[in-house]
């Protein structure tokens, strides 16, 4: 999955109040299983990741907390 349909699939995407749209919005970085995510919000980091042609994986992680994960189905064409 490439950088641009990431972003696709997330802004495409409305399961957490509008959570998605932003990360898609924000600017990343290449990271060695997918981006980051450079700005943190509310003291929350992310991790984009592919999660192969079915969609996408975020990991949102805060300083000494449990990582959140959840998984952003692939946008259909069509």
């Amino acid at each position: 999955m490439t950088e641009a349909e990431a972003r696709a699939a997330l802004a495409a995407f409305d399961g957490l109040g509008g959570l998605e749209h932003w990360i898609a919005a924000q600017p990343w970085e290449a990271a060695q299983d997918g981006w980051t995510v450079r700005h943190a919000l509310h003291g929350w980091t992310f991790m984009v990741a592919s999660a192969g042609a079915g969609g996408v994986r975020i990991t949102a992680y805060m300083t000494g907390g449990s990582p959140a994960v959840w998984f952003v189905p692939a946008r259909r064409a069509g």
